[in-house]
């Protein structure tokens, strides 16, 4: 699929809504197995929000690597680079948005899936490494590791973080680091993933 942004969003200056309306775009096309081409082309100006609302979504649900494979970001003019570069360093008011919706609280059947996942995740790394690549998909011998020395009360803070758990988009530098960031910033961290440190 191409979309072109001018186009999409009837738009030279696309705002947080049109990221948003982007991202539903774009997992309606990777949900029917398509490939995304964006196209910046005419594109004058952007918001920080837009690239916000648009690409920081899809990273946490369908992970870098992923996004690496399937979209695809064209004619972005030196400018608009400098842009999308800048809202990916500031990311405060993205985080605080998150984690005022995380202190509503947790959702307990996203907690007991979560629990659950990563106890045996934890149990299978320990026990079998070519198991852990067949069933869990982790390939790098660092996560394996990582995930091998969680503690009961590290799967519990990541359960409550209140995202699906199902696949370590998070480093092993990151999961190392848990207990010393502070709980907020780590809840919105996880559901950036990719491979945060």
């Amino acid at each position: 699929m191409h979309i072109v942004v001018v186009t999409a969003t009837n738009s030279q200056i696309p705002q947080s809504i049109h990221g948003k309306n982007l991202a539903r775009l774009a997992r309606e096309c990777f949900a029917n197995q398509q490939s995304l081409t964006i196209d910046f082309k005419d594109v004058k100006s952007i918001t920080l929000g837009f690239f916000q609302e648009l690409f920081l979504p899809l990273v946490s649900e369908f992970g870098s690597d992923f996004l690496k494979s399937k979209l695809k970001i064209v004619n972005m003019a030196g400018h608009i680079d400098n842009m999308m570069q800048s809202a990916f360093k500031n990311l405060e008011g993205y985080f605080d948005k998150l984690t005022t919706i995380d202190q509503l609280g947790c959702d307990e059947e996203i907690y007991a899936m979560n629990q659950a996942w990563l106890i045996k995740a934890r149990e299978v790394a320990r026990e079998n490494p070519v198991l852990t690549e067949l069933i869990l998909g982790i390939t790098d011998e660092a996560m394996r590791l990582a995930v091998e020395r969680l503690s009961l009360e590290d799967i519990d803070f990541i359960a409550r973080s209140n995202w699906l758990c199902f696949t370590p988009r998070f480093s092993s530098q990151f999961i190392q680091n848990i207990n010393r960031e502070s709980p907020p910033m780590v809840e919105a961290m996880l559901g950036l993933s990719g491979t945060i440190d």
